[in-house]
């Protein structure tokens, strides 16, 4: 069994060397390793020539999910794994890969385990515990995904489909860009009958974003993810109470607990997000 490895990038100088590294230092090679190219304006696609395993291929829309659209296109392996620039793979990632699907010929997709990466400063290791421990758990017991969840979703900083699945769901959809492009995809993988599993054997380090502004940005778009969601597969009203609940103990608590004031600024932006998504897509996301 064949698997092909798709990266979208753009400007990941900093981390794409130790990405691909990882890749080809694997018990088992890649079939092929294709990086799907944004416009970088930094020296990602020269680092990324420097490995002969690596196909580049120019992505002119430039979102994650056209540039994974782009990797499927070219794509000629059986299965299609998905990680990002500033991902480092485990020494047995593509093999645990291929076993998971060879255990299993009617298996149609799997998540695998995502941990964190050694965190440069305060601001990777607060979001890097934020987004792999809180917000995606990742167990040590492999399971079946039947239900539409956020906790359940394949990520892209590690997942991996069947070729031929991806093309009957005709890849990533445009419309989500680098918005919970891979949530609507599992999704929509279930509504269509896919057999899906999470399986802790395939793993992942991820880096995360190292400044407050990063935590902003991200906060942001995770929060338009979340109006966008609602507009395909919610109603027209959602109002998180949580969430206000948490961002007003958090306030309370900014001078005397030193994760305070972060958590303050993720709720915050991620509101911004929502209210922001809510007056795009007409829904009401609050």
């Amino acid at each position: 069994m064949k698997v092909s490895v798709v990266i979208p990038v753009y400007n990941e100088e900093a981390r794409i060397r130790e990405c691909l590294n990882s890749l080809f230092r694997n018990t088992e090679q890649p079939f092929e390793v294709i990086l799907a190219d944004g416009g970088s304006e930094d020296r990602t696609v020269e680092i990324a020539r420097e490995f002969p395993g690596v196909r580049v291929l120019a992505n002119p829309s430039r979102t994650a999910a056209a540039g994974r659209n782009v990797g499927i296109k070219h794509a000629r392996g059986d299965v299609i794994a998905f990680t990002d620039g500033d991902c480092i793979a485990d020494s047995g990632w593509i093999a645990a890969i291929r076993r998971c699907f060879e255990e299993r010929p009617g298996l149609d997709g799997v998540r695998g385990k995502i941990t964190s990466a050694p965190g440069v400063n305060k601001y990777e290791r607060y979001w890097n515990r934020l987004a792999w421990e809180l917000l995606m758990q990742f167990g040590d017991e492999p399971h079946e995904i039947r239900e539409r969840n956020l906790a359940d979703a394949l990520v892209t900083a590690n997942c991996a489909y069947r070729r031929r699945t991806l093309v009957r769901l005709k890849g990533f959809s445009r419309w989500f860009g680098n918005n919970a492009e891979d949530v609507d995809l599992t999704w929509r993988a279930l509504d269509a009958g896919a057999v899906l599993t999470y399986d802790p054997r395939i793993v992942i380090q991820a880096h995360g974003v190292t400044s407050r502004e990063g935590i902003a940005k991200k906060s942001f778009r995770n929060g338009v993810s979340s109006s966008k969601l609602q507009k395909r597969y919610g109603g027209k009203i959602n109002y998180d109470v949580n969430i206000y609940k948490m961002l007003g103990s958090n306030l309370r608590a900014v001078f005397s607990r030193e994760d305070a004031s972060l958590n303050v600024l993720e709720l915050f932006f991620h509101l911004l997000g929502k209210y922001w998504g809510s007056l795009k897509y007409k829904v009401i996301n609050v």
